[in-house]
């Protein structure tokens, strides 16, 4: 985000014054330097292009007299340049954002020491323009010259939405499919902006995963004997005839044991035929 504010009353009037005398300074949020001009009669327009927000929220002000234009001072009155009579000065200034008026502000004096004084006003509702071109108007108008008048109006011109600061707090790792739980401060409010957080999967095996143990062990299946692997407890068995066990009666053995690499048998357990004599 970039934010272009308004210039300072001392960085404005010391900038003026390096003018052999400035009629008019102005300057407001997005300008990047304060507009100066010496001419008693000037009606200006800024495009200043166009901004996310513009901001106007106040301005400050000053009038002053100077010395009459065709005329003179004499013991701080203003004078036209023949007689004595005195010379009404009179600045106006008026200035628009976009077409709408901030305000009209006219200086009438007789005298060389006339002023309206230093005047900051905060407007009582904030002008804001959103996603638009910004156009500013300066209408001035004066007869005296080297009155080294002033405007700044007050407020902030955003080029682009700002974007979320703080402190996201997340976990190193998540396992696959898991919902972690966020932590999130933010210290500037959230713009449009969509903010992504990704966060690397745990690639951690899971229990039925790694080396695989083999259940081929010896006398491990249900009825203690087994036919992919006897060893020795098999043999046993088979000194007394008996061998792996002929579940469903067709003459030959089965291989009770899980090949899946747990404990459980393959099949459901079924007891040996009854022996007839």
């Amino acid at each position: 985000m970039k934010t272009i504010n308004s210039i300072s009353t001392c960085a404005l009037l010391s900038f003026s014054a390096t003018m052999v005398h400035a009629d008019i300074t102005y300057t407001a949020p997005g300008m990047e330097a304060p507009y100066v001009t010496t001419e008693l009669q000037k009606h200006v327009h800024h495009d200043m292009g166009k901004f996310w927000k513009y901001i106007i929220t106040g301005y400050e002000y000053q009038l002053n007299a100077g010395v009459p234009d065709g005329g003179r001072v004499k013991g701080g009155q203003l004078r036209y340049q023949n007689g004595s009579q005195s010379f009404p000065g009179e600045t106006t200034l008026k200035t628009k954002v976009n077409g709408q008026q901030l305000f009209s502000k006219t200086l009438n004096t007789s005298s060389f020491s006339g002023t309206t004084g230093l005047i900051s006003q905060n407007l009582p509702t904030e002008i804001i323009i959103e996603d638009q071109e910004i156009t500013l108007c300066l209408q001035y108008s004066s007869n005296m010259i080297g009155g080294n008048d002033h405007i700044i109006l007050h407020g902030a011109a955003l080029l682009a939405p700002p974007v979320p600061i703080g402190t996201l707090i997340a976990p190193s790792y998540v396992r696959d499919g898991g919902k972690p739980t966020l932590e999130w401060f933010i210290t500037k409010s959230l713009s449009d902006d969509i903010v992504i957080v990704e966060i690397p999967v745990c690639k951690q095996p899971s229990p039925n995963e790694g080396p695989v143990k083999s259940n081929n062990g010896h006398g491990n299946n249900l009825d203690g004997i087994d036919v992919s692997n006897p060893g020795k407890s098999a043999a046993r068995w088979a000194k007394k005839g008996i061998y792996d066990t002929d579940y469903n009666g067709d003459g030959s053995y089965e291989d009770d044991e899980g090949h899946g690499g747990g404990s459980a048998i393959s099949q459901t357990p079924k007891l040996n035929p009854v022996a007839v004599e």
